[in-house]
């Protein structure tokens, strides 16, 4: 009997960790299965901020979008309900993945109403945000009105039993799986390249002002550094502001968004993440796939499943922006470190292999729809 399969993202027009790995999930389900003779697929997207699907999604799967246009979640929330039910419904959809916190809680709670089996997949980490009190309720609702509840990292797993009290099997852990066309750009590491990388939305999370203050510290140590920023946000001009007041336009280059990140590891020496909070951040893995040494803050989930500290990179105390600067320029200034920390990053690459992760996908699938 074919499984006809929905992902629920809040906004698929924009481009950000969730809606890349519902992307890449979908498109390796349809590719596994191209004649559709198993599994049919819809993408719901509650709303659209900037037009179209950011995303290309394979042929034959079905794309459905609510609100065509940038809506609040309470707009969300109290008009999306009906239209989201009867779109399921009329096309027989028997799989629910609510993919993200605001999915989870905007599509949880009126799909409830639906008698078929739900996943709540957490692309954040629950203890990252536990403060925020709004936040963490729409967590709870989305992972309450689901049977299942995906999350990134074993370390957010075992906050979800920790925090909600699940029985043993509620709760599991699925890493992202490194996306085939970043293994074909790969090359070579450069060991003498001075470049630094980081990609990312400029939006709080992200620690692009950490970024500026590290590059500040890092600059009173050395000048033969470029520090290469990929992505764009609500912040760019705010962030671009600051780097002239910190007199660093010739060491931090904005290089805005690109379509082609697969082609932008090649040549830098190493990958620094700032952000404040990470699920299981995506450049991470693809940076380690290109084999850069990488620099991350030690912050709650994520990088401390990635990295192992000294080995193939160096784990930061979080938002200490003169340490990292340190250990930045601690790694610029040896070549021998930075060549054994890259010949290291392939050592755990196939815990975030597509086949591994795709196979648990699959076994969800079967056991969501078998149970």
């Amino acid at each position: 009997m074919k499984i006809k399969i929905g992902f629920v993202n809040f906004d698929m027009s924009i481009r950000g960790g969730g809606q890349q790995v519902l992307c890449n999930i979908a498109n390796a389900l349809a590719d596994v299965d191209p004649r559709w003779e198993k599994y049919e697929i819809y993408v719901i997207s509650l709303i659209h901020e900037k037009g179209d699907c950011a995303y290309e999604l394979r042929e034959g799967i079905h794309y459905y979008n609510i609100f065509p246009y940038k809506a609040r979640i309470r707009e969300v929330m109290s008009k999306s309900g009906k239209c989201f039910r009867r779109y399921c419904e009329e096309q027989g959809i028997g799989l629910l993945f609510y993919v993200g916190v605001y999915a989870g809680f905007c599509a949880g709670i009126p799909g409830r109403k639906l008698g078929i089996p739900k996943v709540f997949c957490d692309h954040g980490a629950l203890m990252n945000q536990w403060d925020d009190i709004v936040v963490r309720f729409m967590r709870r609702m989305g992972s309450r009105y689901s049977d299942r509840t995906v999350v990134l990292t074993r370390q957010s797993e075992n906050a979800y039993y920790e925090k909600f009290h699940y029985q043993p099997g509620r709760v599991i852990t699925i890493y992202n799986w490194i996306d085939d066309v970043i293994l074909r750009e790969t090359g070579d590491y450069d060991a003498d390249s001075r470049k630094i990388l980081t990609a990312g939305r400029f939006s709080r999370e992200k620690g692009m002002d950490l970024l500026v203050d590290t590059a500040a510290a890092l600059q009173k140590k050395t000048k033969d550094f470029v520090w290469e920023v990929y992505g764009d946000g609500e912040l760019w001009e705010e962030i671009r502001q600051r780097i002239r007041e910190e007199g660093l336009e010739e060491y931090v280059k904005l290089m805005g968004l690109t379509n082609e990140m697969e082609r932008c590891y090649r040549g830098h020496s190493m990958y620094v993440l700032t952000s404040y909070r990470e699920g299981l951040p995506l450049v991470l893995l693809e940076a380690k796939a290109n084999y850069l040494p990488l620099v991350s803050f030690d912050i709650v989930s994520g990088p401390g499943e990635i990295i192992e500290n000294g080995t193939d990179g160096i784990l930061i105390p979080p938002y200490d922006t003169e340490e990292m600067a340190c250990q930045i320029y601690e790694l610029l200034c040896s070549q021998e470190k930075r060549i054994r920390m890259s010949e290291c990053s392939g050592r755990n690459l196939k815990e975030f292999g597509k086949e591994k992760i795709l196979s648990q996908w699959m076994a969800l699938i079967e056991d969501m729809v078998s149970g």
